[in-house]
């Protein structure tokens, strides 16, 4: 085969070893001679659509820069951005002929690519809003169907379902305020009784460090500050035994993390009660318990009969509620 013919493939094998290899795998002379040929041949294919390509994508490029050129003419010749013909010029290449490119095409009329994209407008999309039916537009080729909470929407249905969900999440902010404002009633030595058992066992103690896995899916580090708030507060108010109440998610937060640590040591819990109370630990935490989950019951009806299903909230409620939001 002469220099002209294409590559040649070479089999790498030394010379004796190729009569063996066939031998070995029972392929005759003319059956590999036939393979060989038949892939040069498909190399030289292979090689010469690669040279068309290439001059194909040259010649593409210069037609590009043609059209880039003619669009800069006719900017020039009519002075005016608005100019329908230009305008019909800019929307046809851009919303048909993605082969140019949309930031080249802007600078070549004289504009940045979002004025050119006001300019021209948005142009039909095929797809239709889930909820009136009307045709969504693309504003941009990367544009696409608004679906991130469910079936595409045109943006007057977009605007209503996020005004919907905004008002059921104020709404849901409004009932949270009374649940977590509800008090849970005890005797004063009972919310001491818990904090103490719980501040008795710091997170350390427990190999738990801050910020942990364990502290993350259990709260280890939150439960022990709360019991510590908690259990300042109770001090520096001097109550003594009088009944004082303590906001639902403290006291719920609380009691779930004494139950956790009471069986640790029945012993040391008897001895950290012991000069508070003499009710046994696990039947003074089953008592919280039952007032927690009653008083957070009662509040959530309360919160439900203030705040039905489909209730409005009025604008101070609803500035109150981003106010929250932000605090």
């Amino acid at each position: 085969m002469s220099n002209t013919d294409g590559p040649r493939i070479v089999t790498g094998l030394p010379e004796g070893a190729a009569d063996l290899v066939h031998k070995l795998s029972g392929m005759s002379e003319e059956s590999l001679q036939e393979i060989l040929g038949n892939i040069e041949q498909s190399v030289r294919d292979f090689t010469g659509a690669e040279a068309v390509l290439a001059e194909a994508e040259q010649r593409r490029d210069h037609t590009r820069q043609t059209v880039l050129q003619q669009v800069e003419r006719l900017h020039a010749e009519v002075d005016a951005i608005h100019s329908p013909e230009l305008i019909g010029v800019l929307r046809h290449l851009y919303w048909q002929q993605p082969g140019i490119h949309g930031r080249p095409l802007a600078e070549a009329a004289g504009l940045t690519l979002n004025d050119m994209l006001a300019v021209i407008g948005p142009a039909p999309s095929g797809i239709l809003c889930a909820d009136c039916d009307t045709e969504l537009l693309r504003t941009s080729r990367s544009w696409k169907p608004p679906t991130r909470y469910g079936p595409p929407l045109c943006p007057h249905c977009l605007s209503l379902e996020r005004d919907a969900r905004s008002r059921k999440w104020r709404v849901e902010d409004l009932r949270s305020r009374i649940v977590s404002e509800a008090q849970v009633q005890a005797r004063a030595v009972d919310w001491r009784a818990a904090a103490e058992l719980v501040l008795a066992f710091p997170p350390l103690s427990q190999k738990v460090s801050r910020g942990s896995t364990a502290d993350q899916q259990e709260g280890v580090w939150r439960g022990w500050e709360n019991a510590r708030v908690i259990r300042n507060r109770l001090i520096a108010s001097a109550v003594g035994d009088d009944t004082v109440g303590v906001a639902v998610d403290e006291a719920q937060l609380l009691v779930v993390t004494a139950l956790r640590v009471a069986d640790w040591d029945t012993a040391r819990t008897r001895d950290i009660l012991d000069p508070i109370t003499h009710e046994p630990a696990l039947a003074l935490l089953t008592r919280l318990n039952r007032e927690v989950r009653a008083t957070a019951q009662s509040a959530r009806k309360r919160a439900d009969g203030a705040y039905p299903e489909g209730y409005e909230p009025t604008e101070d409620e609803e500035n109150e509620a981003w106010r929250g939001a932000g605090a």
